[in-house]
């Protein structure tokens, strides 16, 4: 199959970096994204800074599985961000060799958002990265649209996630619009009922995400408004599903429901 697919940090949150590089290129994956920042305050830390042992030993993975990394994450961009949050996150992404660091908007002005996103390219050139914003159900910036005319104009890329937009309406067009300045497409699936308030979409977005082609989502769609030379990485989160089948059984698991998705394109091309 020519479509490269990685996994996401996201997916099993409780398995180390240099496990999950492992894990990943035992199932079949191309790439994984690894988190170089801790979201919450609840997940694991892990320290992939240079010097760190951790960091020699998700090299070391990489060299031997032949994965590589094509996106790091996350930090939310606020009013009050400084190069000072950031700068840490972009050193380890270099050292990685990853293409992307992920952001998220957290600034309701968008002009100010868009100058600080703007400061953080111009310091991510120096490590090799370029920061990818993802536009988010619940922050300030939910749409496609919205997030690919501040990557525009700041120099950065997005990242767009089949849950968020599903939860924000967006179209595929809007995701073909986009291919500029699209550097991965996020799957997972999930109900079609949207979650009733904040603290629900939080939730499904953190933990309650489905495999790809187990909701009621059409992700057809969406796989179909891009080329096959987009990145696609698998994001599912499941609390219970990874306590039911292990971090292994629920990786394995995500690669065979993503791949068995993508062959209906096939089938119907």
């Amino acid at each position: 199959m020519s479509r490269q697919i990685g996994l996401a940090p996201l997916s099993s949150l409780s398995t180390p970096p240099d496990q999950l590089v492992r894990l990943a290129a035992a199932t079949g994956f191309s790439f994984v994204g690894l988190r170089v920042i801790a979201v919450t305050p609840n997940e694991p830390v892990y320290d992939l800074s240079p010097g760190s042992p951790l960091l020699a030993a998700t090299q070391q993975a990489l060299k031997e599985t032949g994965l590589y990394v094509l996106d790091t994450e996350f930090l939310q961009v606020n009013a009050d961000t400084t190069r000072e949050a950031w700068l840490p996150a972009l050193e380890a992404a270099g050292a990685l060799g990853a293409k992307t660091f992920t952001i998220a908007a957290g600034d309701d002005n968008i002009a100010r958002l868009t100058d600080t996103i703007g400061a953080m390219v111009d310091d991510a050139r120096d490590f090799g990265v370029t920061p990818a914003l993802e536009p988010i159900s619940y922050r300030s910036v939910h749409s496609i649209p919205q997030a690919a005319a501040i990557a525009r104009d700041s120099g950065a890329k997005v990242v767009a996630d089949t849950l968020h937009m599903a939860r924000f309406g967006a179209t595929p067009e809007e995701l073909t619009d986009a291919t500029d300045v699209l550097g991965v497409l996020q799957l997972c699936d999930s109900p079609l009922q949207r979650p009733a308030d904040l603290d629900g979409l939080v939730t499904e977005s953190r933990s309650l995400r489905l495999a790809p082609g187990e909701g009621e989502q059409n992700l057809l769609t969406f796989v179909n408004a891009l080329d096959s030379n987009v990145p696609l990485s698998v994001e599912t989160p499941n609390d219970g599903e990874v306590a039911s089948r292990g971090d292994a059984g629920w990786i394995n698991h995500l690669y065979n429901t993503t791949q068995a998705l993508l062959e209906k394109i096939e089938e119907a091309v």
